[in-house]
This record gives structure tokens, C-alpha cells and sequence, in this order.
């Protein structure tokens, strides 16, 4: 247990109490000076305990709650809460709402006379159900007054102050306050930290708390290995075990609109536990007449603020808003050219001056707009580039704002229906989604959103029906082989095509079994409608991409290139085998037994799975799209009710 308690603050309740010119020294003969990250909290907790003291320190059986003004106080005061008292149980939301296993067990601990506290920020409403009507005390602290902002920067500094700026601490979150006020610093120095601070316009952002931090974010990249290095080489700095100018501490992020260029630089800063001073180009002239000196003024505050509570990341949006002086006409160089000057030579001291703390960070949706001394060393140094999502990362995307919905869901064959979309895509088909959901009163499916990410294209019930058994054939024929491996089957397809079906199949030294199964997977769309609906469309052929394509040449080739025929001779390459096939009838005679061959086979493993492919395509009319994971447990769930394939008769 710390030795720090509430008494080690007696400082007096008013305005006018005398303060000692010196703290009193300990045994040792030294100042009892502390650092304002424990001193605030406890002079925080001292403010909201008056009148509550007893309940706070030896009642059992108790419920309290704390009400913080932000996220960014929630661990601080939960820290210090633990120091000063002892507690069966603190609930702690600086984070999305606790599990519910951790809300009941709380429960549990307070009917038997434990001591529970929940420490929230003051306009969120996380306090469980369960605790909200048994609440034995129930505080708010507001954002430090300016007394406490005096004794706090005493206690570090050890010095009398006699007065602050009016709300000195209004608005600013813990860490800023708590990086301005530090040991060995001089009381001006601290009060002109703050004032600067307050001057930039700063103001903590209210959900960075909720933030996912660097390692949850999906899909960036060259970006993120940038990202994780500048994240430990600034926890080696903060060991002392490396200087700050060697860390690679500027860059440009560049993308097309969407991917999340704003929500990595603030998931950064999270993760990296510094101040964010986010602005943009177009709110330098926003925030004021837009007149040179205004412009160059809004600049100063924002690389000044950060600098007064530094190490701090510096975040500057729209970037292609500086235009490159290589493209000003004569009449816009009068005007920017002072601007751009002024931003560059702020830049040089920010990005690689010896006594500068700070990460600066661009970002652009027209990196080629830039001027090339705004991203040469010693400024932003270099242009990283985030691209869209791949399937996996995108299904992360939208995992991560699902939250607790459809948890069990195979989110990788829904992504990949989205692949080329972004991030902020992503966040348009989970809430269009919940409010189909919402909209008819129930919860969310996985229809729902496959419905977002691939909106129905018109057809008919009876097309969407054919489509379905269709797509289903192909993927129980390819299990049912076991000659490769279903990725995803779904209801929307490419290229005008009505549905897919991807598999995994391993084709570097291929055998004539392997071509067999491969050929019977392209051909079972076919033999499933037949065999089902009574008939075959035009959904099989047509293209050159079309099912009845792929198998006539995949045949073709076989027999003209890899000695799988009735013949060994070698009579043209994979790519000339299409159009030997239209010169020579004899080959087209053989290809054609080929394809009966095949048919016939494929229509024997569809009559004997057709109740899965049914099952599979009543899933797939509902849930439009269905993972191979959860295929192959269909199938494996009534396996012992089934008998095996046939086998594929060759010649």
C-alpha cells in the first residue's frame, strides 16, 4: 500500500487559508514534493469525499459512485481511489460497458457486504442496471477549479502560488494538466504551460477513451509498422534508454477518402498515451477572418500549445490545402507564399529541432498536390500509404463496430463481398443493418448486413430460388469430393453473375483425379438445377467466363497438353487448346465423351447430397452468403445419416 493518503494534503478548504511558504521536510531532510498525476487525483477525491468520508473508508455493504468529468479521469481517480481505501470491487469505464460477468459478480460481492465503486464519466450513462437503484452515494467532480490548480502546481513545485488564470483547467483533460504541472519546474513555467495549453484551443476529445488502440485497427499496413515502431521507441525514451531526436517521428498519411486516416492518428495517440492537437489547412481559415496574419496566428497556437505540454503529437488534416509552390500563379504567390514559408520554417523547428518534443503527423487525399519541401527530411520526411482494406482486415473493420451483434457470424465471406470498399464503408453497413434490424424488432442477422454490403440486385424469388440451389450444388459437390476446400458460397455475385462460390484448391502438380473433381465442382451448378428444379438455365454458359467455358476448356487442356486423354501426344500449349479445339472435330468429339462422363458422375453425387443442397440453399435465400466453415458443419452435423459418395468413374 502507497503511503499516500487524504491527510497528506492539508491544504484547507477556502480561498484565503494560509499556505506554508515551503511543504514541511520529511525525516530525510527532503522536500515532500509529488508529482501533480498523484496529487491531482487525490486533491479530486478529497473535493468529491466531503460529508461522504466514513462511507468512502469503513462502511461494508456500500455502493459508491464517482462521476468523472471524461474518460481520461476514469483511470487516474480509480488508481488513487485504490491507494487511499480498500475495495472488494472498483468498475472502472474509461471502456465500452463491462461484460456482464463482471456486473454480476459485483452484484454478488455487495449482497454479501462488500464494498463496490463505479467510476464513470460524468455525461455517460455506464452504471449497470443492477446498481442504479442501490446507489448509497453518488458524486460528480467537475474539471479541477482553480484552487486546486494552486495547490497541485505547489505541491510539485514547492513554491507559494497566490493566484491562477481564471478556469485555468477548464476543459482540459488529466493527462495535459498533469504533463504541464511537473516536478523541478518553476511555478511560472507550469501556469504558462496551461495558459498555452488553453490558448490552442485544445480540447480533449471525449471518445478517445473508447477508442480501439493500435493493436485492435485492421488494415494498415506500411502505416501501422510505422505506427508500432514510433509506439516503442517512445517507451524507450521514456526510459531513457534513447533520445527523442532519433525517433522517426514525422510522416504523411495519404489515401482516398474513407480509410481512416484520423482514426489511426487518434487510436496513436491513445495507444502511445500522449496529447492529440488535431487541426486541419481548411480550419486555419474557418476559425477566423482568413486574413495572413490570421492564418499564420492559428498556426503559432497549435504548434505552441502542443509544445507546452510536449512530448505531444501534432495532427494537420488536408494537407493538400498548402498548394505546392511549383503551381502558384504570380498573383496566389504574394498571398500563400509567406503562409507556406512561415509553415515550413515551423515545421523545420517541430520536426527536427534539438530541444523539440513533438510528433507531427499530415495527412492527404492528394499526395501529388504537395509541395516537395513540405515532405522532405526534417519536415514530414515521407509519404506512407494506406490502401483499402483487404477481406480480412475489412471483416475486422466490421467487427469492430458490431460489437456484441451477430457474434457468431462468419464475418470473412461478407467482407469479401465488399473488398475495394473502406473503413468508413464499413461503418454504413453495420448501422444500416441495425436499423433494418430495429425497424422490424429483432435482432440483427447476417442477412441484414449482407444485405448492406451487396444490396439485392432485383430477381425474382423463383431466379433467387434457381440461383441459390445452383451456387449450393457447386459447394456440397466440392466437399463432397474432399478434393479442396469451400472458402465462401454466396447469393451475389460478379460480373453479372447471379452468385459464387470460392474454394481453395491446390493446382501446382495437378492429377487426373484432381482435374476430375475440379471439373465436376464447375459442372455441379448445372447438374443441381436439373437434378432439383427439374431443368438447366442459361446460368451455366453464355460467357467466355461461364461454368460450360471453364470445363470445356479445363477438359480440353487436359487432353491436348497434359496427357490425361486417350492419347499421350502433346499437341498444343494450355493457351492454344481453345482454339485447337475449334479446328479440330475429332478433339472436339473426345472433349464432348469427356464432358457426359463428368456430367454423369456429378449428377450422381447431387441425387445423393440433394437434401444438403437444399438445406444449403434455404440458408443462402436467408442469410445470402455462408462461410465454408459453417458449410462443412452442415454437412458433418448428419454425415452418419448419409452414405458416401460414389465414386468418380474414370473412362
Amino acid at each position: 500500500m502507497d503511503d499516500l493518503n487524504l491527510d497528506d494534503l492539508d491544504f484547507g478548504t477556502e480561498e484565503n487559508t494560509p499556505v506554508p511558504e515551503r511543504f514541511p521536510k520529511q525525516g530525510s531532510g527532503k522536500l515532500r514534493i509529488k508529482p501533480a498525476h498523484e496529487t491531482l487525483p487525490l486533491l479530486m477525491l478529497e473535493g468529491a469525499l466531503r460529508g461522504h468520508t466514513r462511507k468512502f473508508f469503513d462502511d461494508s455493504g456500500v455502493c459508491l459512485v464517482i462521476r468523472v468529468p471524461g474518460p481520461d479521469w476514469v483511470a487516474p481517480i480509480s488508481k488513487m481511489a485504490r491507494k487511499v481505501s480498500t475495495w472488494d470491487q472498483i468498475l472502472a469505464y474509461d471502456k465500452p460497458q463491462k461484460s456482464r460477468d463482471i456486473v454480476e459478480d459485483a452484484v454478488r460481492k455487495l449482497s454479501s457486504g462488500g464494498r463496490i465503486l463505479c467510476i464513470t464519466p460524468v455525461k455517460a450513462n455506464t452504471v449497470p442496471m443492477e446498481l442504479r437503484s442501490v446507489i448509497d452515494v453518488d458524486v460528480s467532480l467537475d474539471f479541477p477549479d482553480d484552487d486546486t490548480i494552486r495547490k497541485v502546481i505547489h505541491q510539485a513545485t514547492g513554491t507559494r502560488v497566490r493566484a491562477v488564470p481564471a478556469n485555468i483547467a477548464r476543459g482540459l483533460d488529466f493527462s495535459t494538466i498533469s504533463t504541464a504541472i511537473r516536478k523541478g519546474s518553476s511555478r511560472k513555467d507550469c501556469i504558462d504551460r496551461l495558459v498555452a495549453a488553453k490558448g490552442a484551443g485544445y480540447v480533449p476529445d471525449p471518445d478517445l477513451a473508447s477508442l480501439p488502440e493500435l493493436s485492435q485497427l485492421h488494415g494498415y499496413g506500411e502505416a501501422m509498422e510505422w505506427a508500432q515502431r514510433l509506439v516503442s521507441d517512445l517507451e524507450a525514451f521514456r526510459e531513457g534508454r534513447l533520445d527523442f531526436s532519433a525517433i522517426e517521428r514525422t510522416a504523411i498519411l495519404a489515401s482516398a477518402p474513407g480509410l481512416g486516416k484520423t482514426t489511426f492518428v487518434r487510436s496513436l495517440a491513445k495507444t502511445a498515451r500522449l496529447p492529440l492537437f488535431a487541426s486541419s489547412v481548411g480550419a486555419w481559415f474557418a476559425n477566423g477572418p482568413g486574413y495572413l496574419d490570421s492564418v499564420i496566428k492559428q498556426i503559432d497556437q497549435l504548434f505552441n500549445g502542443a509544445d507546452a505540454v510536449a512530448p505531444a503529437i501534432v495532427f494537420i488534416d488536408e494537407c493538400e490545402g498548402i498548394p505546392s509552390r511549383l503551381s502558384l500563379s504570380p498573383r496566389g504567390a504574394d498571398w500563400w507564399m509567406p503562409v507556406i514559408g512561415h509553415l515550413l520554417t515551423t515545421l523545420d523547428g517541430a520536426a527536427s529541432g534539438p530541444a523539440s518534443r513533438l510528433i507531427v503527423i499530415g495527412a492527404t487525399n492528394h499526395p501529388t498536390m504537395l509541395d516537395p519541401a513540405l515532405v522532405r527530411p526534417g519536415r514530414l520526411s515521407r509519404i506512407i500509404r494506406i490502401e483499402p482494406p483487404d477481406a480480412p482486415a475489412l471483416a475486422g473493420i466490421i467487427r469492430q463496430h458490431l460489437g456484441n451483434d451477430i457474434p457468431d457470424a462468419d464475418l470473412l465471406p461478407m467482407a469479401e463481398l465488399g473488398v475495394g470498399s473502406t473503413g468508413a464503408d464499413a461503418t454504413e453497413w453495420v448501422k444500416r443493418a441495425r436499423s433494418v434490424a430495429r425497424q422490424s424488432g429483432r435482432e440483427m442477422r447476417p442477412g441484414d448486413l449482407a444485405a448492406q454490403i451487396a444490396p439485392d440486385n432485383g430477381m425474382s424469388e423463383a431466379v433467387l430460388r434457381r440461383v441459390a440451389i445452383h451456387e449450393a450444388s457447386h459447394a456440397v459437390v466440392m466437399c463432397a469430393q474432399d478434393a479442396g476446400a469451400v472458402r465462401s458460397v454466396s447469393l451475389v455475385g460478379r460480373a453479372g453473375s447471379g452468385g459464387r462460390t470460392d474454394i481453395e484448391f491446390d493446382d501446382s502438380l495437378i492429377t487426373k483425379e484432381q482435374s476430375d473433381a475440379l471439373a465436376m465442382f464447375v459442372l455441379a451448378g448445372r447438374c443441381g438445377e436439373e437434378v432439383i428444379l427439374g431443368s438447366s438455365s442459361s446460368g451455366s454458359g453464355g460467357g467466355a467466363n461461364s461454368d460450360l467455358a471453364k470445363v470445356t476448356e479445363l477438359v480440353t487442356v487436359d487432353i491436348v497438353s497434359m496427357g490425361f486423354g486417350e492419347h499421350l501426344a502433346y499437341r498444343a500449349s494450355p493457351e492454344q487448346a481453345r482454339s485447337l479445339l475449334q479446328l479440330d472435330n475429332r478433339l472436339l468429339a473426345e472433349v464432348e465423351r469427356e464432358l457426359q462422363r463428368l456430367h454423369a458422375a456429378c449428377t450422381d453425387i447431387v441425387e445423393q447430397h440433394r437434401d444438403y443442397i437444399e438445406r444449403v440453399a434455404a440458408v443462402l435465400l436467408e442469410d445470402r452468403v455462408l462461410s465454408g466453415e459453417r458449410l462443412r458443419a452442415m454437412l458433418a452435423a448428419g454425415s452418419t445419416s448419409r452414405p458416401a459418395p460414389k465414386a468418380v468413374r474414370h473412362g
